[in-house]
């Protein structure tokens, strides 16, 4: 009877070091995740702070590329509906 019960403690002991071990992964994960949620914000408006500093200091420049971008998106979009 002594021998189920230490065993049974061990077994207690496994699970909950299991648990913990458990709780600090996904702890991890989710400030990992955290972390990239917030570069990938600052980087998302840096990118449309350049993009509004550009297309004011290059306006025709910029009409220029979004008319070709969207030619391109056009031809491509037309040909794929076409071999449907």
């Amino acid at each position: 009877m002594k021998d189920v019960l230490k065993e049974a403690a061990k077994t207690g002991e496994r699970v909950v070091e299991r648990i913990s071990a458990s709780k600090e992964a996904v702890a991890d994960a989710f400030e990992d995740t955290r972390h990239f949620v917030i570069r990938t914000r600052r980087t998302v408006r840096d990118l449309l702070g350049d993009a509004k500093y550009n297309i004011k200091r290059f306006p025709f420049r910029s009409v220029g590329i979004a008319f070709g971008v969207g030619a391109v998106v056009g031809v491509v979009i037309s040909r794929s509906a076409g071999r449907r």
